[in-house]
C-alpha cells in the first residue's frame, strides 16, 4: 500500500501540475498554488496522505473557480478513487469527529460503520445514548460520508471492514487499537487493506471534541439549571 499510495500522490501531483503553472494570479489561485506546493513538500517528506489530502484542496479550490466559470480548464481523465472505511459508536457528533470524516474523506470515498447497539454495551459496559438506527442516520447525513453502515451484531468488527475490503482503514486518535494487529488480522481475512492512523487529536479553543465530556457537561447542566463554560 505504501508504494500505491505513493503512486496516487504523485499521479495527483502531475495532474494539477499541468494546469496549475497556466493560471493567471489571484488570491484563490494562489492558495491552491500553495496547497499544491505543500503536496510537493509532503511528497518529498514521503507523506504520501498529507500530500494527496493538499493536492485535493488545490483541486477543490481550482473546480471551484471552474464551476463559477472564472477559469476555463480541463482536467485530465479522473484517477479512480479509492475506497476509505471509519468504524465507531458516533453517539454524540462533536468537532472531533467532523475533522476525522473530513480527513479519510480526503483519501477515498469514505465508508463509515456504526456500531451496533449491543457491541455498545459489551465494549463499552453502557448502552449507547443514541440507538444505532438514529446514529446511522445522522452520520449518514454528513457530507464527507458516501455510505454509512450497521456493523456485524455480536461478531468481529474487524470481519466487517475485511468484507468491505477497502483501500484504507482509518482509526482515530483515540481508537486505541495496534495498528500492525489490525493489519494482521486484516490479511488473515484476505483484505487488501492499508491501515492508517490519524496521529494528532483535533482540538480548537472553546469546542468540545469528546463525547463523553459533551454528556458529562449536560448533565451538569440539568442538574444545576446554569450554563456550564464551553471548557468544562
Amino acid at each position: 500500500m505504501p508504494d500505491e499510495l505513493k503512486s496516487r500522490a504523485q499521479k495527483y501531483i502531475n495532474n494539477l501540475d499541468g494546469i496549475i503553472a497556466e493560471l493567471k494570479n489571484s488570491n484563490a489561485v494562489n492558495l491552491a498554488r500553495d496547497y499544491f506546493n505543500d503536496a510537493k513538500y509532503y511528497f518529498d517528506k514521503e507523506d504520501y496522505i498529507s500530500s494527496i489530502v493538499c493536492s485535493t484542496y488545490a483541486e477543490g479550490i481550482i473546480d471551484g473557480l471552474r464551476y463559477e466559470g472564472i477559469l476555463n480548464v480541463s482536467w485530465k481523465p479522473s484517477l479512480e478513487k479509492p475506497t476509505a472505511v471509519v468504524a465507531g459508536t458516533w453517539d454524540v457528533i462533536h468537532p472531533g469527529h467532523i475533522n476525522l470524516l473530513e480527513t479519510a474523506s480526503k483519501l477515498g470515498d469514505l465508508i463509515v460503520i456504526v456500531a451496533r447497539d449491543k457491541n455498545v454495551q459489551k465494549v463499552k459496559g453502557h448502552p449507547p445514548l443514541l440507538n444505532e438506527q438514529q446514529r446511522l442516520m445522522v452520520i449518514s447525513a454528513l457530507k464527507p460520508v458516501k455510505k454509512a453502515i450497521l456493523g456485524n451484531e455480536g461478531g468481529d468488527p474487524v470481519k466487517t471492514v475485511a468484507d468491505i475490503n477497502p483501500d484504507i482503514f482509518v482509526l482515530g486518535p483515540d481508537q486505541p487499537y495496534d495498528e500492525q494487529l489490525l493489519q494482521d488480522k486484516l490479511s488473515n481475512y484476505g483484505a487488501k487493506t492499508r491501515v492508517i492512523k490519524i496521529k494528532q487529536k483535533f482540538e480548537a479553543p472553546g469546542l468540545i471534541t469528546s463525547s463523553s465530556k459533551i454528556i458529562e457537561r449536560a448533565r451538569l447542566m440539568s442538574s444545576s439549571n446554569n450554563i456550564v463554560p464551553n471548557n468544562t
